[in-house]
């Protein structure tokens, strides 16, 4: 193998090394999150908090890796949804990470159960970036 294609593998690996070991922060507090985010999402700073009447958002960035993951919170500071962005080039890398954690997807959602409740676990493809949203999947 290659030099150049060795790095190549090994920088789509780091940047979806996310993507299969995050796990499941819905329902934590903000606190938990700031304090998790240290040992989880490894690369990525504090940008911003957003405050919005009953809602607000904490922002996470890595910049080498352009990545992006917010935490949208409820009025009392408890996650309700997760939104992990990545370049567009990955898709095809984070579908199969996705199906590699959580099975069989169905035009590109996944299902996860934790603590006998159902997640649902998206992928998106935008123009220029691609979303993972995990939110409580609606009865």
């Amino acid at each position: 193998m290659s030099t150049l294609k060795l790095s190549l593998v090994c920088v789509v690996f780091l940047l979806l090394s996310n993507v299969c070991s995050s796990q499941n922060y819905i329902g934590s507090n903000k606190s938990e999150i700031f304090r998790l985010a240290k040992t989880e999402l490894k690369g990525f700073l504090f940008t911003k908090e957003v405050q919005n009447k009953n809602r607000s958002f904490i922002k996470f960035e890595n910049y080498p890796d352009e990545q992006t993951v917010i935490f949208m919170l409820n009025s009392k500071g408890y996650c309700t949804s997760v939104s992990q962005m990545y370049n567009v080039w990955l898709f095809d890398s984070v579908k199969k990470e996705l199906s590699k954690k959580y099975g069989k997807d169905k035009n590109c959602v996944w299902i996860e159960t934790k603590d006998s409740a159902k997640y649902e676990v998206s992928l998106v493809k935008g123009k220029w970036f691609i979303t993972v949203i995990t939110k409580q999947k609606q009865k």
